[in-house]
């Protein structure tokens, strides 16, 4: 009658979905206790806080790739016939990065870091700009996966599908420019405005400067503004023959190839038409979305993950930071 869980721990959904929550939430399962304690009056221990944690992350993502393997074997049926004069106002926003987090497995290398990638999907329908110009996303959609690119392809997919891909008269990729982004959103998007990241463009210019001039920050600052000046303008063969020829092999580590980063990405770089679009050129939003859903959870001082229980976590978080935990209590079959 009470919907318990007969298998391990015996609690209702309610309040599976109140301790999933929580140890999503907190910094670590033992701070979750403490806090659930203090909020709720019932002790739960950080052990049992952590099984109902993954076991719900587990279901989540099950459910996530479930839908993914789906849209991508059928695209002609997930992505809705609209025809472009009945299309939606508005741009569809696609974007991916990744993030280093600490596993307890070791890799060839001998690194135990493995990448964990997230992806945002939103529509500028459903932004609001805060006084000062700062936006505010009212509807958008995190997916996390931790491994390579065949898995993650398939939720980012899925999650533009359900955000209005083929229904909206735009849908903008953007991302920092690495090939198995480049290639992905090729495939995905074929059809789609490919952007590269304004701030990371300007960040990988203003490192090559610093490798012409490591000690005349009046050179560098003047040499990196023309370049990006010249970018700005659309004048980007004047900004290629301003970069001297540069083997990647003789360049020092974190030092790009500034030469071969701009012109494999030319075509994603006309800044100064999508302005005029109204097009944001940013992805900022991917970055610090990082921040809140990743590395705030997942990257504390000595934490290292297994894969199944970080993507747990992580399924978990990317839910609370598009503001969809109703979802999950769906799934825990909430009543």
């Amino acid at each position: 009658m009470l919907g318990l869980d007969e298998v391990g721990h015996k609690t209702t959904p309610e309040m599976a979905a109140k301790i999933a929550y929580a140890g999503q939430m907190a910094p670590s399962f033992e701070a979750a206790a403490r806090g659930f304690e203090y909020l709720s009056g019932l002790k739960v221990s950080a052990f049992l806080i952590r099984q109902i944690t993954e076991e719900t992350g587990q279901k989540v993502h099950a459910q996530q790739m479930e839908a993914a393997e789906t849209a991508m074997a059928q695209p002609e049926e997930a992505i809705p016939l609209v025809p472009p004069h009945q299309q939606k106002p508005g741009a569809l926003y696609v974007m991916a990065d990744g993030s280093q987090v600490n596993t307890r497995e070791q890799g060839q290398d001998g690194s135990s870091w493995k990448e964990m990638k997230l992806g945002l999907v939103y529509s500028d329908v459903h932004v609001l700009t805060r006084r000062g110009g700062r936006p505010v996303l009212m509807d958008k959609e995190y997916v996390t996966y931790f491994g390579g690119v065949e898995g993650f392809k398939k939720l980012l997919f899925c999650a533009a599908v359900q955000g209005g891909y083929g229904s909206l008269q735009k849908t903008i990729v953007m991302g920092d420019g690495a090939h198995w982004l480049r290639n992905m959103y090729d495939e995905l998007f074929p059809d789609a405005i490919q952007v590269l990241d304004y701030y990371h463009m300007c960040e990988n210019v203003y490192t090559y400067a610093r490798y012409l001039y490591p000690t005349d920050d009046a050179r560098r600052k003047d040499w990196a503004e023309s370049v990006i000046t010249r970018i700005d303008e659309g004048d980007l063969d004047e900004a290629l023959a301003s970069i001297p020829a540069a083997y990647a092999a003789r360049l020092p580590a974190g030092v790009p190839n500034l030469r071969t980063y701009l012109s494999n990405n030319r075509d994603r770089m006309n800044y100064k038409a999508l302005r005029q679009q109204g097009i944001n050129i940013g992805s900022g939003a991917v970055e610090s979305g990082n921040k809140k859903v990743i590395q705030q959870r997942m990257k504390q001082s000595g934490m290292r993950w297994n894969i199944k229980s970080g993507q747990s976590v992580a399924s978990l978080r990317a839910k609370s930071a598009s503001g969809r935990w109703e979802e999950v209590e769906c799934i825990l079959h909430v009543a």
